[in-house]
Parts: C-alpha cells; structure tokens; sequence
C-alpha cells in the first residue's frame, strides 16, 4: 500500500525541528489525532505494541498539526498469546508489565501513550539523560516515572500519569482518551 509522504518526519524529528518548544494547542491537537488511531486499532481488536516517537508521523502547516501512527499490524489480535524471549519496544514506552513477561496489550499501548503525553509536554525524549540499560528497566518496574514538567496543567498531568499507572487496569481506554 502506499502511505501519504509527511513533510515533518517523525515525532522525533519534529521535536528537533521545533527544539522541543510546544505550544499546548497543538500538544492536545497532535495527541487527538494519536488518541484517535489509537481508538481505531483497539476497535478492531489489534495491539500496537510498539507505540513511541518514532512510529508517529508529523504534518504541521501554519494553521493545523496532524499525526499519524504508523508501524501498525505487528502485534495482532488482542488475544494472540505468543511466548516472549526477548522484549521489543523503546525502552521507555514500554509498559512495567511487559518487562515482567506479559503479552503487549491495549493497556501497556495506553501506557506508551502516557510517555508521548510526557515526551510532547517536555519537548524531550523520556530519560534522554541516561542510558537505556537494564538498570533503567528495574527502576521503571519499581515504580519511576518522568517528573511532570513545571507548568504543564493539572488536567494534563493527571490524565498522563493516569496512562502512565503501574497498574493496568486503572489506565484509561483509548476511547476514553479519545473522547
């Protein structure tokens, strides 16, 4: 199939071009659009599994920002239960319980939102400052998280670190997201 061509690269690269500087419009207006593929994948009853900066496309004009989540189609059914030898995955999108050996689910692709939420209000790549070693994985699964940056508001912050909770079950849906 043939993919539309998305002038601003990835999320990666459009937060090297802007220098992470972000205006909130267009933070709720990228992660609207993100919500809303998210939505449509777990409506067909697919994972992403593999949801960060890179698999996201940027297209922004003077007036308008759009996104795109790519990379779809490598996890499958929501029900698909394959044995994990290795883990794939960007390490700080990757949800705590998947670093324990579950299967990718709808809700560790919430959690991955959550770090895009934190990536796009900071301007900054998660942990950019550290390695991404099994050190970081520990500390992850005991619990850290990225502070919430100064003047991010309180409605923002509480939806991201409700995404970003250790336990699956109280992180939000996509649809709840999306709406």
């Amino acid at each position: 199939f043939v993919m539309r061509y998305y002038k601003n690269g990835n999320l990666y690269s459009y937060l090297e071009e802007t220098m992470g500087i972000l205006c909130w419009r267009d933070i709720v207006d990228m992660l609207w659009s993100i919500s809303a593929g998210l939505d449509l994948i777990h409506k067909h009853d697919l994972v992403h599994g593999h949801l960060h900066g890179g698999n996201i496309l940027v297209e922004s004009d003077v007036n308008s920002i759009d996104t795109k989540i790519t990379d779809t189609g490598l996890h499958g059914p929501v029900d698909k239960q394959i044995p994990f030898k290795q883990i794939y995955g960007v390490v700080p999108f990757v949800a705590p319980e998947i670093f324990d050996g579950k299967t990718p689910t709808k809700e560790s692709d919430v959690y991955s939102f959550g770090m895009v939420m934190w990536m796009l209000s900071a301007g900054v790549r998660p942990y950019c400052d550290r390695p991404h070693d099994k050190q970081l994985i520990q500390e992850i699964c005991l619990g850290l998280r990225p502070s919430v940056v100064d003047g991010t508001p309180s409605v923002f912050s509480n939806l991201m670190l409700q995404c970003l909770d250790a336990n699956p079950s109280n992180r939000p849906t996509a649809s709840q997201l999306y709406e």
